[in-house]
C-alpha cells in the first residue's frame, strides 16, 4: 500500500508540471495586452514597450513559463498588476471562501443524492421511484444561478428566514455561517445531489437482486440494515467516483453561484483577474484549482483501494 501511494505521488509531479504550462500558455495566447491595460488606453508605444519589458513579457513564452515555474514551486505567484497585491496572498484570502461553500454544497449533493437514491432504488419502478426520477432529472437540468435566484426571492426576500447576500467564516460564528451558507449550498449542491440519485439508483438496483444480497435476506437481516449497509457497501466505488467528479464541478460552479450571493470568493477574483485582462491572478488562480482537483482525483483513487479489497 505504501509503495503504490508512492508511486501515484510520483505520477502526479508531471501532471501538475502539464497542467501548469498548458494553463501559462493558454492564457498567454489569449486576447488582450495586461500592458496596454497598466499603461492605459492612451498611452505612447514607447511607454507600453517599457513596461513589456519590466514585466518579462517582451521574452519567449517558454522563458516566461520557466521563469514563472520557478518562482511558483517556491510560492511565489507574482503580484496582480492592478492592485500590486500578492497572488499568493489573494488565493490565501478567497480559497477558504469558495472551499467552505464548495464543502456546504457537497454536504448537501451528498445528503439528498443518497436519500433519493436510496429511495428510488429501494421502489423502483413504483409511484415513489417515478417522482424521484422526475424530480433528479429536473435537478440535473438546472442552473445553479436560476435556482439561487429563486431560493433568494422564496427565502430571504419573501419568507426573511435566511440572509440573501453575504458570507460568515465558521471559525468567526459557526451559528451565523450556517444561516449565509444554506441558500447558495443548495442551489450550487442540487445538480451535484441529482447526479448522485441518478447513478446510485442504478447501482443499488444491480446490487440489490444480487446473490449475497438474498443470502442475506434468507438469514433474517433487516431491509434497512441490508440496504444501508451491505448494498451501500458494494456501492462505494461508483459513489466514490460521482462524489469525486462533483467537487470538480463545484469548484467551476462557484463563480456564478458567489455573483448571485455576493460572496468574494476565488470565483469572484478570478472573474474580476479576467475583465481587467490581470492574467498573472488568472493564472496562479487556475493553476492552484487545477492542483486541488489533481489532489482531489489522487484521493479517489486511494480510496478504491481502501473501499474495495478487490481493487488492493
Amino acid at each position: 500500500m505504501k509503495r503504490m501511494l508512492l508511486g501515484r505521488l510520483a505520477a502526479l509531479v508531471p501532471t501538475v508540471l502539464l497542467a501548469s504550462f498548458v494553463v501559462f500558455m493558454l492564457i498567454q495566447l489569449a486576447p488582450g495586452d495586461p500592458s496596454i491595460t497598466l499603461a492605459g488606453e492612451n498611452a505612447t508605444a514607447e511607454r507600453i514597450e517599457e513596461i513589456r519589458r519590466s514585466l518579462g513579457l517582451d521574452r519567449s513564452l517558454i522563458e516566461q513559463y520557466l521563469t514563472w515555474l520557478s518562482h511558483a514551486v517556491r510560492g511565489d505567484l507574482g503580484k496582480s498588476i492592478i492592485t500590486q497585491e500578492s497572488i499568493a496572498a489573494a488565493i490565501g484570502r478567497t480559497l477558504p471562501i469558495t472551499l467552505q461553500l464548495v464543502f456546504g454544497a457537497l454536504v448537501v449533493a451528498i445528503v439528498f443524492g443518497v436519500i433519493a437514491g436510496v429511495a428510488s432504488a429501494r421502489r423502483a419502478d413504483t409511484a415513489t421511484d417515478a417522482v424521484i426520477a422526475s424530480v433528479s432529472s429536473a435537478g440535473a437540468a438546472m442552473p445553479s444561478f436560476w435556482l439561487g435566484l429563486v431560493l433568494v426571492s422564496i427565502f430571504a426576500l419573501g419568507l426573511d428566514w435566511l440572509p440573501a447576500t453575504g458570507f460568515v467564516s465558521l471559525a468567526a460564528d459557526p451559528v451565523r455561517a450556517l444561516r449565509h451558507l444554506v441558500l447558495p449550498s443548495v442551489a450550487l449542491g442540487a445538480v451535484g445531489a441529482a447526479e448522485i440519485a441518478r447513478q446510485l439508483r442504478g447501482v443499488l438496483i444491480e446490487i440489490l437482486a444480487s446473490d449475497y444480497i438474498r443470502t442475506l435476506r434468507a438469514k433474517g437481516l433487516s431491509e434497512s440494515r441490508i440496504v444501508w449497509i451491505h448494498a451501500l457497501r458494494g456501492a462505494a466505488v461508483p459513489l466514490v467516483t460521482i462524489i469525486g467528479l462533483q467537487v470538480s464541478r463545484l469548484l467551476g460552479a462557484t463563480v456564478v453561484v458567489e455573483a448571485v450571493f455576493g460572496i468574494q470568493g476565488i470565483g469572484t477574483l478570478v472573474v474580476s483577474a479576467a475583465n481587467n485582462r490581470d492574467y498573472y491572478v488568472v493564472e496562479g488562480v487556475v493553476v492552484v484549482m487545477a492542483l486541488i482537483v489533481i489532489l482531489v482525483n489522487f484521493a479517489v483513487d486511494v480510496s478504491y483501494r481502501i473501499s474495495d479489497p478487490r481493487i488492493r
